[in-house]
Protein backbone atom coordinates (compact mmCIF):
# COMPACT_ATOMS: atom_id res chain seq x y z
CA UNK A 1 0.00 0.00 0.00
CA UNK A 2 1.62 3.26 -0.87
CA UNK A 3 1.69 5.24 1.96
CA UNK A 4 1.82 9.30 2.52
CA UNK A 5 5.48 9.25 3.14
CA UNK A 6 6.48 7.90 0.01
CA UNK A 7 3.98 8.52 -2.62
CA UNK A 8 4.25 11.16 -5.29
CA UNK A 9 3.92 14.44 -3.76
CA UNK A 10 1.79 15.50 -6.59
CA UNK A 11 -0.68 13.33 -5.44
CA UNK A 12 -1.18 14.38 -1.74
CA UNK A 13 -4.38 16.03 -0.99
CA UNK A 14 -3.50 19.67 0.15
CA UNK A 15 -6.97 20.04 1.27
CA UNK A 16 -10.13 18.72 2.66
CA UNK A 17 -13.30 19.71 3.44
CA UNK A 18 -14.17 17.56 6.31
CA UNK A 19 -17.45 18.56 6.84
CA UNK A 20 -20.36 18.94 8.20
CA UNK A 21 -22.73 17.49 6.15
CA UNK A 22 -26.23 19.93 4.79
CA UNK A 23 -23.71 22.94 5.49
CA UNK A 24 -23.65 23.65 1.99
CA UNK A 25 -20.01 21.18 1.28
CA UNK A 26 -21.11 20.19 -2.11
CA UNK A 27 -21.40 23.65 -3.44
CA UNK A 28 -17.98 25.14 -1.67
CA UNK A 29 -16.38 21.99 -3.37
CA UNK A 30 -17.66 22.72 -7.21
CA UNK A 31 -16.37 26.53 -6.70
CA UNK A 32 -12.28 24.94 -5.95
CA UNK A 33 -12.83 23.18 -8.64
CA UNK A 34 -13.48 25.51 -10.89
CA UNK A 35 -9.70 27.05 -10.19
CA UNK A 36 -7.97 26.16 -13.37
CA UNK A 37 -4.85 25.30 -10.79
CA UNK A 38 -6.95 23.04 -8.82
CA UNK A 39 -8.06 19.33 -9.32
CA UNK A 40 -11.07 17.64 -7.42
CA UNK A 41 -12.81 14.59 -8.16
CA UNK A 42 -16.56 14.35 -9.59
CA UNK A 43 -17.88 12.02 -6.97
CA UNK A 44 -20.00 14.10 -4.18
CA UNK A 45 -17.95 11.97 -0.86
CA UNK A 46 -13.83 11.33 -1.31
CA UNK A 47 -14.92 8.58 0.28
CA UNK A 48 -11.11 6.73 0.94
CA UNK A 49 -9.84 7.62 4.22
CA UNK A 50 -13.86 7.22 5.28
CA UNK A 51 -14.76 3.76 3.82
CA UNK A 52 -12.67 0.53 5.68
CA UNK A 53 -13.58 -1.62 2.89
CA UNK A 54 -11.69 0.69 -0.20
CA UNK A 55 -9.14 1.98 2.53
CA UNK A 56 -7.94 -1.40 2.34
CA UNK A 57 -8.16 -1.64 -1.47
CA UNK A 58 -5.12 0.71 -1.34
CA UNK A 59 -4.55 4.28 -2.32
CA UNK A 60 -3.52 3.61 -6.08
CA UNK A 61 -7.00 2.20 -6.98
CA UNK A 62 -8.60 5.09 -4.69
CA UNK A 63 -6.27 7.89 -6.98
CA UNK A 64 -7.15 6.32 -10.28
CA UNK A 65 -10.95 6.34 -9.50
CA UNK A 66 -11.24 9.73 -8.09
CA UNK A 67 -8.36 11.71 -10.05
CA UNK A 68 -7.14 9.83 -13.11
CA UNK A 69 -4.23 11.01 -14.38
CA UNK A 70 -2.63 14.13 -12.30
CA UNK A 71 -0.63 17.22 -13.35
CA UNK A 72 2.81 19.35 -11.90
CA UNK A 73 0.52 22.50 -11.78
CA UNK A 74 -2.67 20.42 -9.73
CA UNK A 75 -3.26 21.33 -6.31
CA UNK A 76 -5.06 18.60 -4.68
CA UNK A 77 -8.53 19.01 -2.99
CA UNK A 78 -11.03 16.57 -2.01
CA UNK A 79 -14.57 16.49 -0.47
CA UNK A 80 -16.47 13.97 2.46
CA UNK A 81 -18.79 15.99 4.33
CA UNK A 82 -18.88 12.75 7.14
CA UNK A 83 -15.11 12.69 7.85
CA UNK A 84 -14.94 14.62 10.61
CA UNK A 85 -17.30 12.47 13.06
CA UNK A 86 -15.14 9.21 11.86
CA UNK A 87 -11.37 9.65 14.01
CA UNK A 88 -10.11 6.79 11.86
CA UNK A 89 -10.82 8.12 8.92
CA UNK A 90 -9.53 11.54 10.35
CA UNK A 91 -6.13 9.51 11.15
CA UNK A 92 -6.00 7.80 7.93
CA UNK A 93 -5.86 11.63 6.40
CA UNK A 94 -3.11 12.51 8.68
CA UNK A 95 -1.12 9.68 7.85
CA UNK A 96 -1.96 10.91 3.75
CA UNK A 97 -0.47 14.32 4.30
CA UNK A 98 0.09 15.99 7.99
CA UNK A 99 0.40 19.18 6.53
CA UNK A 100 -3.20 19.37 4.50
CA UNK A 101 -5.30 21.96 5.16
CA UNK A 102 -8.83 21.36 7.20
CA UNK A 103 -12.10 22.71 5.89
CA UNK A 104 -14.93 22.98 8.04
CA UNK A 105 -18.20 24.42 7.30
CA UNK A 106 -20.49 24.61 9.84
CA UNK A 107 -24.32 25.28 10.19
CA UNK A 108 -26.53 25.94 13.27
CA UNK A 109 -26.90 22.36 14.29
CA UNK A 110 -30.93 22.91 14.66
CA UNK A 111 -31.17 23.51 10.89
CA UNK A 112 -28.97 21.15 9.64
CA UNK A 113 -30.85 18.39 11.86
CA UNK A 114 -33.73 19.29 9.76
CA UNK A 115 -32.32 19.48 6.70
CA UNK A 116 -30.72 16.01 7.29
CA UNK A 117 -33.50 14.80 8.33
CA UNK A 118 -35.27 15.79 4.85
CA UNK A 119 -32.58 14.58 3.22
CA UNK A 120 -32.47 11.00 4.58
CA UNK A 121 -36.45 11.34 3.68
CA UNK A 122 -36.06 12.58 -0.02
CA UNK A 123 -33.43 9.13 -0.25
CA UNK A 124 -36.33 7.24 1.26
CA UNK A 125 -34.27 5.97 4.01
CA UNK A 126 -37.32 7.41 6.54
CA UNK A 127 -40.76 8.29 6.61
CA UNK A 128 -41.39 9.60 9.87
CA UNK A 129 -42.40 12.67 10.83
CA UNK A 130 -39.28 14.30 11.88
CA UNK A 131 -40.80 14.51 15.99
CA UNK A 132 -39.43 11.27 16.24
CA UNK A 133 -36.11 12.22 16.81
CA UNK A 134 -37.11 13.98 20.07
CA UNK A 135 -36.75 11.61 22.40
CA UNK A 136 -33.82 10.86 21.52
CA UNK A 137 -32.47 14.24 22.64
CA UNK A 138 -32.68 12.61 26.30
CA UNK A 139 -31.94 8.83 25.33
CA UNK A 140 -29.09 9.63 22.96
CA UNK A 141 -29.18 5.55 22.41
CA UNK A 142 -25.43 4.76 20.51
CA UNK A 143 -26.80 2.07 18.20
CA UNK A 144 -29.44 4.17 16.67
CA UNK A 145 -28.32 5.60 13.03
CA UNK A 146 -30.95 8.59 13.63
CA UNK A 147 -29.72 9.62 16.53
CA UNK A 148 -26.17 9.81 15.24
CA UNK A 149 -27.21 11.48 11.79
CA UNK A 150 -29.49 14.29 13.09
CA UNK A 151 -28.23 15.13 16.32
CA UNK A 152 -25.02 14.03 17.04
CA UNK A 153 -23.24 15.36 13.74
CA UNK A 154 -24.09 18.69 15.45
CA UNK A 155 -22.17 18.32 18.58
CA UNK A 156 -19.26 20.18 16.58
CA UNK A 157 -17.57 20.83 19.37
CA UNK A 158 -16.66 17.19 20.52
CA UNK A 159 -15.35 16.35 16.59
CA UNK A 160 -13.25 18.95 16.36
CA UNK A 161 -11.53 18.35 20.10
CA UNK A 162 -10.81 15.00 18.52
CA UNK A 163 -9.46 16.31 15.22
CA UNK A 164 -7.34 18.73 17.38
CA UNK A 165 -5.18 15.62 18.16
CA UNK A 166 -3.98 15.00 14.94
CA UNK A 167 -4.20 18.58 13.03
CA UNK A 168 -2.85 21.93 14.79
CA UNK A 169 -5.57 24.10 14.64
CA UNK A 170 -3.43 26.98 12.20
CA UNK A 171 -4.37 23.87 9.38
CA UNK A 172 -8.04 24.50 9.98
CA UNK A 173 -10.71 27.21 8.16
CA UNK A 174 -13.82 27.51 10.04
CA UNK A 175 -16.66 28.51 8.22
CA UNK A 176 -20.38 29.17 8.79
CA UNK A 177 -22.79 28.49 6.49
CA UNK A 178 -24.29 32.00 6.61
CA UNK A 179 -21.04 33.34 5.82
CA UNK A 180 -21.45 30.90 2.68
CA UNK A 181 -24.44 31.94 1.58
CA UNK A 182 -23.91 35.87 1.32
CA UNK A 183 -20.05 35.83 0.81
CA UNK A 184 -19.13 32.44 -1.64
CA UNK A 185 -16.19 34.27 -3.19
CA UNK A 186 -14.62 35.62 0.19
CA UNK A 187 -14.93 32.28 1.05
CA UNK A 188 -13.24 31.08 -2.35
CA UNK A 189 -10.82 33.66 -2.22
CA UNK A 190 -9.55 32.61 1.54
CA UNK A 191 -8.59 29.45 0.05
CA UNK A 192 -7.48 30.24 -2.61
CA UNK A 193 -4.59 32.48 -0.73
CA UNK A 194 -4.46 29.51 1.63
CA UNK A 195 -3.42 27.01 -1.11
CA UNK A 196 -0.69 29.88 -2.92
CA UNK A 197 -2.59 29.78 -5.65
CA UNK A 198 -4.28 32.75 -8.11
CA UNK A 199 -6.89 34.66 -5.88
CA UNK A 200 -8.05 36.75 -8.63
CA UNK A 201 -9.67 33.67 -10.37
CA UNK A 202 -13.82 34.03 -9.49
CA UNK A 203 -16.03 30.71 -9.92
CA UNK A 204 -19.24 30.47 -10.72
CA UNK A 205 -20.77 31.24 -7.17
CA UNK A 206 -24.38 31.33 -9.05
CA UNK A 207 -24.92 28.13 -8.37
CA UNK A 208 -26.09 26.34 -5.29
CA UNK A 209 -25.68 22.77 -5.55
CA UNK A 210 -27.42 19.43 -3.94
CA UNK A 211 -29.81 21.96 -2.65
CA UNK A 212 -32.81 20.33 -0.68
CA UNK A 213 -36.38 20.26 -2.28
CA UNK A 214 -39.55 18.26 -1.54
CA UNK A 215 -39.46 15.29 -3.62
CA UNK A 216 -42.36 14.02 -5.95
CA UNK A 217 -42.54 10.16 -5.13
CA UNK A 218 -41.11 8.06 -1.85
CA UNK A 219 -41.11 4.91 -3.90
CA UNK A 220 -39.19 6.44 -6.92
CA UNK A 221 -36.90 7.87 -4.26
CA UNK A 222 -36.34 4.54 -2.60
CA UNK A 223 -36.20 3.00 -5.67
CA UNK A 224 -32.91 5.03 -6.97
CA UNK A 225 -31.40 4.60 -3.58
CA UNK A 226 -31.47 0.71 -3.81
CA UNK A 227 -30.27 1.42 -7.66
CA UNK A 228 -26.82 3.60 -6.66
CA UNK A 229 -25.87 1.17 -4.04
CA UNK A 230 -22.35 0.06 -5.10
CA UNK A 231 -23.24 -3.36 -4.72
CA UNK A 232 -25.81 -3.20 -7.05
CA UNK A 233 -24.76 -5.25 -10.35
CA UNK A 234 -26.29 -2.82 -12.35
CA UNK A 235 -24.10 -0.02 -11.21
CA UNK A 236 -21.19 -1.68 -11.33
CA UNK A 237 -21.86 -2.64 -15.24
CA UNK A 238 -22.58 0.83 -15.78
CA UNK A 239 -19.14 1.62 -14.47
CA UNK A 240 -17.23 -0.27 -16.72
CA UNK A 241 -19.25 0.75 -19.59
CA UNK A 242 -19.34 4.64 -18.94
CA UNK A 243 -16.90 7.14 -19.44
CA UNK A 244 -15.52 7.96 -16.18
CA UNK A 245 -17.49 10.52 -13.90
CA UNK A 246 -20.69 9.83 -16.28
CA UNK A 247 -22.02 7.48 -13.45
CA UNK A 248 -21.94 9.82 -11.23
CA UNK A 249 -23.53 12.52 -13.15
CA UNK A 250 -26.42 9.90 -14.06
CA UNK A 251 -26.64 9.03 -10.44
CA UNK A 252 -27.21 12.92 -9.53
CA UNK A 253 -29.71 12.70 -12.34
CA UNK A 254 -31.85 10.40 -11.71
CA UNK A 255 -32.12 11.97 -8.07
CA UNK A 256 -33.16 15.48 -9.73
CA UNK A 257 -35.67 13.73 -11.48
CA UNK A 258 -37.31 13.17 -8.54
CA UNK A 259 -37.05 16.89 -7.12
CA UNK A 260 -40.05 19.07 -6.84
CA UNK A 261 -40.04 22.82 -7.18
CA UNK A 262 -41.47 23.31 -3.82
CA UNK A 263 -38.65 23.68 -0.66
CA UNK A 264 -40.01 21.48 2.91
CA UNK A 265 -42.20 22.97 5.50
CA UNK A 266 -39.98 24.83 7.99
CA UNK A 267 -39.21 23.02 11.24
CA UNK A 268 -41.52 24.49 13.91
CA UNK A 269 -40.58 27.39 16.48
CA UNK A 270 -41.36 24.86 18.91
CA UNK A 271 -39.29 22.26 18.30
CA UNK A 272 -36.55 24.42 16.53
CA UNK A 273 -36.54 26.05 20.11
CA UNK A 274 -36.03 22.62 21.89
CA UNK A 275 -33.23 21.74 19.56
CA UNK A 276 -31.38 25.07 20.07
CA UNK A 277 -31.22 24.85 23.64
CA UNK A 278 -30.21 21.00 23.75
CA UNK A 279 -27.16 22.33 21.14
CA UNK A 280 -26.63 25.25 23.43
CA UNK A 281 -23.48 23.89 25.55
CA UNK A 282 -22.05 22.62 22.13
CA UNK A 283 -22.56 26.05 20.51
CA UNK A 284 -20.85 28.09 23.29
CA UNK A 285 -17.86 25.07 23.21
CA UNK A 286 -17.56 25.51 19.65
CA UNK A 287 -16.94 29.19 20.28
CA UNK A 288 -14.20 28.73 22.66
CA UNK A 289 -12.34 26.34 20.77
CA UNK A 290 -12.16 28.17 17.44
CA UNK A 291 -12.24 31.50 18.83
CA UNK A 292 -15.26 32.67 16.50
CA UNK A 293 -18.46 33.49 17.47
CA UNK A 294 -21.53 31.04 17.05
CA UNK A 295 -23.47 31.74 20.05
CA UNK A 296 -25.80 33.68 17.47
CA UNK A 297 -26.67 30.21 16.77
CA UNK A 298 -27.75 30.12 20.45
CA UNK A 299 -31.18 32.64 19.36
CA UNK A 300 -34.60 31.12 17.61
CA UNK A 301 -34.30 34.54 15.24
CA UNK A 302 -31.30 32.89 13.60
CA UNK A 303 -32.01 30.95 10.49
CA UNK A 304 -31.99 30.85 6.84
Amino acid sequence: MTTGNSMDPRQKIRLFIAGAQKCGTTSLKHYLGEHPSVSTHLQKEFAYFYDDKEFRAGWNAADSKYYGIHSDSIVRIAKNAGLYVKESAVQRLHEHNPDCHIVLLLRNPADRAYSAYQMEKNHGHISDDFSVVKPLLKSRPADDWRYEFFIKMGMYSDYIKTMLNYFPKEQFTFVSYESLQTQPAAVCMNLFETLRIDTSFQPDISVRYNVTHKMHSSAYAKMVTRLLKNDNPLKKVARRLMPRGQDVKLGEMLRNVNKSASKPEKLSDDFRSTLIEFYRPYNEELSALTGLDFNIWNKLSDKL
